[in-house]
């Protein structure tokens, strides 16, 4: 959606004359579309690490080690700060996706009522992130 638009904007095909705005505001919420992608992978890979890693000490135990030993060949603090750190970077991605696409979207005329039913914010929330999209706090 707001790809096709951005570049409809860009090639002159802006039939409706909406200011350059508009273009800048849907680059910037596909960019942080795409970099909420990339969070998510690489939360899925740690995600995913740390549970080939449990299951090798879980293996481990059924086949007679003691736990503490299995457990410490995991690196759980390791493994547990990737996890931790990947899903902080999903988080702040997932907010800049909000603010990006609110921002984009209230210069398209959607009204904060629907982008927050669309999300399923509550108008308060929603008014929040609009704020935010327009950089007020």
């Amino acid at each position: 959606m707001f790809r096709s638009q951005s570049a409809n904007a860009s090639a002159g095909n802006d039939k409706e004359g909406k200011n350059a705005a508009m273009p800048k505001a849907n680059d910037e919420a596909v960019q942080s579309l795409e970099q909420l992608l990339e969070a998510l992978a690489e939360a899925r890979q740690a995600i995913r690490a740390t549970e080939v890693a449990l299951r090798r000490a879980l293996k481990k135990v059924e086949q007679g080690s003691d736990v503490a030993t299995a457990i410490a060949t995991a690196h759980p603090a390791e493994t547990r700060q990737l996890v931790n750190d990947a899903l902080t970077a999903v988080e702040q991605c997932r907010h800049e996706v909000r603010r990006t696409v609110f921002g984009a979207a209230i210069k398209e005329g959607m009204s904060i009522g629907d982008l927050g039913r669309s999300w399923g914010f509550s108008r308060q929330m929603a008014s929040r992130y609009a704020r935010e999209s327009q950089g007020q706090s």
